[in-house]
């Protein structure tokens, strides 16, 4: 079994979980973590097969003026490029490791799922004057190009469009908790759609006829995520989505299972070192 998206960059954990640092200081420039991760959810989107995943995560965490990776655990990475009270333009990366086909009933015989990296802008909105302690919504546009590597062959796979609605509160339920509420519609491009959607004659079957699939919508992801420090070096973080992917424009294809799905994850996040240097904030 291959290691998924989520289990390398927690995705649905709370967005911007990170170490709490002295009142008077600064976080760290850099920090090293490990993570005891858990996972069960879906193989793909709309699949019907499930994945189950447990394994320890280094993750390192750096805070530059521009990049800085590793403590949102929503992204693998960010650059910004201006922010204001109210909105924030940045560049982001994530990535997404392959499954191997023959794990999976209805692919068997088709070519493997690859590593796929998503790059592209964000812009995050702010939507009201509420401070975070008394729960703020926000709104992301995020557009990201998909890009995966055969070896170190890249190829493209399109666009994916993900507008993201987020209620997000600190300090929830008493205590340091921080909790995420989301709801993330998602459209791609035909290329994005062939990658999971498209059945290529060459690898048709009685049980699997040829398909050729169309851009649209893919599906809407609902997510709810608590993360709470536990101690200075310490963080837990949970959390549970739920997919539907009724409507979506490949419902016809024969990888296209089911038009739902849900996920459960949880770890245990350390940090083992820092910098003694500080990020300027």
């Amino acid at each position: 079994m291959r290691i998924t998206l989520a289990a390398l960059a927690l995705l649905p954990f709370a967005p911007a979980a990170q170490q709490p640092a002295p009142a008077t200081d600064a976080p760290a420039l850099w920090e090293f973590r490990l993570a005891a991760f858990g996972r069960y959810a879906p193989s793909y989107p709309a699949a019907d097969e499930y994945n189950p995943t447990l394994l320890p995560i280094p993750i390192p965490v750096y805070r530059g003026s521009f990049l800085s990776f590793g403590e949102n655990l929503d992204q693998v990475a960010r650059g910004e490029v201006m922010e204001t009270s109210r909105f924030k333009l940045g560049i982001d990366l994530d990535f997404t490791f392959g499954e191997d086909s023959s794990e999976i009933e209805v692919r068997r015989g088709m070519p493997d799922l690859d590593l796929m990296f998503e790059l592209g802008p964000e812009l995050l909105i702010k939507l009201d004057d509420r401070r975070p302690t008394q729960g703020e919504f926000l709104l992301a546009l995020q557009l990201r190009l998909g890009i995966s590597f055969d070896g170190l062959e890249p190829e493209s796979r399109g666009f994916l469009f993900n507008p993201e609605l987020e209620y997000r509160r600190e300090q929830a339920f008493g205590g340091d908790n921080l909790l995420s509420l989301r709801w993330t519609p998602t459209w791609a491009t035909e290329d994005f759609m062939d990658y999971y959607y498209e059945v290529d004659p060459a690898f048709a079957t009685a049980a699997r006829p040829a398909y050729d699939a169309a851009s649209g919508y893919l599906g809407s992801k609902f997510t709810a995520a608590l993360t709470r420090p536990i101690s200075d070096r310490l963080i837990f973080g949970i959390s549970a989505s739920y997919w539907v992917h009724d409507g979506a424009e490949n419902e016809r294809s024969p990888l296209y299972q089911s038009d739902t799905g849900a996920s459960i994850q949880a770890a245990f996040i350390w940090t083992l070192a820092e910098s003694e240097r500080r990020a300027k904030r």
